[in-house]
């Protein structure tokens, strides 16, 4: 059954690439279009500023705590407490997303980090308010873990290899909303891709490249594309 699935893979990924290839110039005619938009005009994002409003409650206290807890240092995102969260809470990467809650939890769990990387430490660090919104903290992290344990791949169970990862430092951010609960989560790419021993990637990728998965996290690669087409293909909680 596996290899069937992964024969499957195998074709349909050559088909998505071909696709993928035919619609890049039309793609980038709408990028070029939609950066000539004049630089005032409003951005979506403007949207998590809250008609300008000033939280009543300490921001960067609130995500330091956010931060600490123990769901949130070892990446077992099942285990964060829920009432941190917005109703309308969405996660977004350079190359994934946007998520719900949900779906993010789904796409945590599935590949058994927990069980691969147990010592896995997200060090978070530099909280700083933008300037711009008052809602929103900036911070960095740098993850450490071992892979110790079987992690679950596509079907496939990889043994330990017990290597170390060290991540390059990346930004990330949060929104909080008005009520004190977390509507938008966001990371990107490393700070300085030399740093660290994985390659340059950060986050889920790092845990992946330290396994042996040498999946590429660079925005807009071809296969990585198709690999989510094909994901969302079959359902797979790995869009």
């Amino acid at each position: 059954m596996v290899q069937l699935q992964h024969l499957l893979y195998t074709v349909l990924s050559c088909s998505l690439v071909t696709t993928s290839l035919a619609f890049t110039a039309s793609n980038y005619n709408r990028q070029t279009a939609r950066s000539t938009l004049d630089a005032s005009s409003s951005h979506w994002l403007d949207t998590l500023k809250f008609d300008g409003t000033t939280p009543n409650f300490d921001v960067i206290q609130k995500t330091i705590e956010y931060t600490s807890e123990p769901g949130y240092r070892s990446f077992s995102l099942k285990d964060i407490p829920t009432d941190y969260y917005s109703e309308e809470y969405v996660f977004r990467g350079p190359v994934i997303g946007p998520l719900n809650r949900k779906d993010l939890v789904d796409t945590n769990t599935c590949f058994g980090l927990s069980t691969a990387f147990p010592d896995l430490d997200r060090q978070p660090f530099g909280f700083a308010v933008d300037p711009e919104n008052p809602y929103r903290v900036i911070f960095f992290e740098r993850w450490k873990a071992t892979h110790k344990g079987e992690l679950s791949y596509f079907g496939l169970k990889l043994p330990a290899t017990n290597n170390k990862a060290e991540t390059p430092i990346m930004p990330f951010s949060i929104v909080w909303t008005p009520e004190g609960n977390i509507i938008y989560e966001h990371l990107t790419t490393a700070v300085d891709r030399f740093e660290g021993n994985t390659m340059g990637k950060v986050a889920v990728f790092s845990l992946l490249e330290t396994a042996g998965i040498p999946v590429s996290s660079d925005v807009g690669d071809t296969a990585f594309v198709s690999l989510q087409k094909l994901n969302r293909f079959f359902n797979s909680p790995l869009q």
